[in-house]
C-alpha cells in the first residue's frame, strides 16, 4: 500500500513540473489508475 501511495505522489510531482498539455493528461491518467488500484485494495 505504501508503495502505491509513494508512486502516486511521485507522479503528481511530475505533473507539477510537466510542460505540455499531453504530458499532463498522460500523467494524470497514470495517477488515476494508481489511485483506483489503491481504492480496490481498501475495498477488498
Amino acid at each position: 500500500m505504501k508503495k502505491i501511495n509513494k508512486k502516486y505522489a511521485e507522479i503528481m510531482l511530475q505533473v507539477d513540473h510537466a510542460i505540455g498539455r499531453k504530458e499532463v493528461v498522460g500523467l494524470l491518467k497514470k495517477a488515476a489508475m494508481i489511485k483506483s488500484k489503491s481504492e480496490e485494495n481498501l475495498a477488498a
